[in-house]
């Protein structure tokens, strides 16, 4: 039966807040301060490490986290304008130096408020954090900004699947979506905060929760929000086994030994001529993403490759033996980490593969943190500031940042809304997919949609990752239109499948934006590697790719220079700081 508009359930605030993760509870937080009825639509349950509705600020895959500290102005340690020119440098010319300056002027407050809130740094000096599984209480940034939401009237909606925004005349009126049993719900709002984190779930490796399934990009992009730079995507070396967690090499000066599954060490088969061995490892312990800006980008090469070649260990990685290394930067919190998960790395070997972390593009937003619609906000990992690699420890920090940015921002547009209604018919093509999936119930034939996702995210990790050429983006330009197709014939064997197929929808939504920006720029620059293409062109592609949704639905791209006015030039000496990432 389909469900009729009248009889839907409903939501009334001023304010709407989409995500569960820093950049979520931040937003409702600094919203609620500034007098605003708030609303916080969480998928699965509010806070709970690693699950389903937390977001990926509470996902217990590292040791521990760091949010990038920035000191006083005149000061030693990090002073402000060396921060902003190594961000804008890393950046390489995509990052918007605006949003990087006011990341760098406000990230000391925010750290300040999680402090007052109760947050406990381990180390003041790098803002450092446990991440694992037990991490909890003083040093759990959701955790304890749930406590302060818990002490307010805001209304925590979970098992809220956000599906659509609804816009009237330019103007955010609301959202709609669907319960974990299906049902489809309305939230009447003058603004909505979009804080649903990355695609991490595109990838069959990846640091992200379950829920992170790109929604904020796609619901953006629909109601006719602005994405860009989504062609960097950053990624980093991790275990497959027994656990999941970061492997960051830095400072190590011997050479990395890896092998494959038949013992052979091979990343000498995946090196340019003239490329040593010694010469990739020394660039690599200087960053932990995958980055094209220097050689390193061949480890990662043949790490990826080597298991693409059918080469790979049990669990789907190369082995990588660190027994007797010289590491920096807390190298015994890793060591720890891995023997409370049964390993001893000096005696046992580790299973690595490169896994995506985080977008560095995302929902092209303004100085208030909000979008080219008015009451459209975005902040944390959906929100697109940075640029083709970052500096590590911005994006914990940045949710914080840009939350806060975008939840008071959002109070003050709800204070000010015309006072528009959704009309009946947005809401009826709103939840025109809602009712077309209540009259698509087959437990019998069809489509397993779990199989499909990780058919799904197979296909991605394998072509959109590390490296790419135009055969394989076209092979996953087939496999989106063709998996379309066959969301259409999914077997819908419990209401949650109905959940999974507007999230699958979702994903294959931002895999074309990927594909087709990642196509589009023939070149390599930062963490876009491009094996047909693979040195960068600032001639050619010193620019932004941006995309949008046209009226008849189909994807639009294109080429502008967010720093067209003020410039942007090389610097041969790199970054500040190292390693930066």
């Amino acid at each position: 039966m389909r469900p009729r508009v009248d009889a839907v359930k409903s939501y009334e605030t001023d304010v709407l807040v989409v995500g569960g993760g820093g950049a979520a509870t931040a937003a409702t937080i600094s919203a609620h301060d500034q007098g605003a009825r708030t609303a916080l639509a969480v998928k699965g349950q509010f806070g709970v490490p690693g699950k389903r509705g937390a977001g990926a600020t509470s996902n217990p895959l590292a040791e521990f986290w760091t949010i990038r500290t920035v000191g006083k102005k005149g000061g030693f340690f990090n002073p402000p304008h060396l921060v902003h020119r190594d961000m804008v440098q890393i950046g390489l010319g995509m990052a918007d130096p605006a949003l990087c300056q006011i990341f760098v002027d406000e990230v000391r407050d925010a750290l300040e408020r999680l402090h007052s809130m109760g947050m406990r740094f381990q180390s003041k000096m790098l803002a450092t954090m446990p991440a694992t599984t037990e991490s909890k209480g003083t040093n759990n940034i959701v955790l304890i900004q749930k406590a302060v939401i818990e002490g307010t009237n805001t209304e925590v909606v979970e098992q809220a699947n956000l599906t659509d925004i609804l816009v009237e005349d330019g103007e955010v009126v609301g959202a709609v979506g669907i319960d974990d049993e299906g049902e489809p719900f309305v939230v009447h709002a003058k603004a909505v905060v979009l804080a649903t984190g990355g695609v991490g779930q595109l990838f069959q490796y990846s640091f992200n929760p379950p829920g992170n399934t790109g929604d904020g990009y796609a619901m953006a992009l629909r109601a006719g929000a602005e994405l860009f730079n989504m062609e960097f995507m950053q990624q980093g070396l991790a275990t497959t086994w027994p656990t999941q967690a970061m492997v960051m090499l830095y400072d190590m000066d011997e050479p990395y030994r890896l092998y494959n599954a038949n013992g052979k060490s091979f990343v000498a088969d995946w090196l340019p001529p003239g490329v040593s061995l010694e010469e990739v490892s020394k660039t690599k312990a200087i960053h932990w993403p995958v980055s094209c800006r220097d050689v390193a980008i061949h480890i990662d090469r043949a790490i990826h490759g080597e298991v693409l070649a059918g080469r790979g260990t049990p669990n789907d990685g190369v082995y990588l033996d660190i027994s007797g290394t010289q590491r920096d930067f807390m190298p015994e919190a890793f060591n720890e980490h891995m023997l409370k998960c049964g390993l001893d790395i000096e005696k046992d070997l580790l299973q690595v593969q490169l896994h995506h972390h985080t977008s560095n593009g995302g929902v092209r937003i303004g100085t208030d943190a909000q979008t080219r619609i008015r009451g459209l906000f975005a902040a944390g990992e959906t929100a697109g500031w940075q640029g083709a690699d970052r500096l590590g420890g911005t994006m914990l920090g940045g949710s914080q940042v840009f939350g806060w940015r975008a939840g008071g921002g959002a109070a003050e547009v709800a204070k000010n809304h015309s006072g528009k209604r959704v009309s009946d018919s947005t809401l009826e093509r709103a939840l025109e997919p809602i009712k077309r999936l209540a009259e698509h119930k087959d437990p019998d034939g069809g489509l397993d949609i779990r199989e499909m996702k990780a058919k799904l995210q197979r296909t991605m990790w394998m072509h959109l990752l590390v490296e790419k050429d135009e055969k394989t983006l076209d092979e996953v330009r087939t496999f989106i239109a063709e998996e379309r197709e066959r969301l259409g014939s999914v077997r819908r064997a419990s209401a949650f499948d109905g959940v999974l197929m507007f999230e699958h929808r979702a994903l294959l939504d931002v895999a074309e934006v990927i594909t087709e920006v990642a196509s589009m720029r023939k070149e390599s620059r930062g963490s876009h590697y491009r094996a047909d293409y693979p040195e960068r062109n600032d001639a050619e592609w010193l620019t932004n790719i941006f995309a949008t949704r046209g009226e008849d639905g189909a994807l639009d791209l294109e080429k502008k220079w967010i720093n067209a006015d003020t410039g942007w030039e090389d610097d041969p000496d790199d970054v500040r700081i190292k390693p930066w990432g």
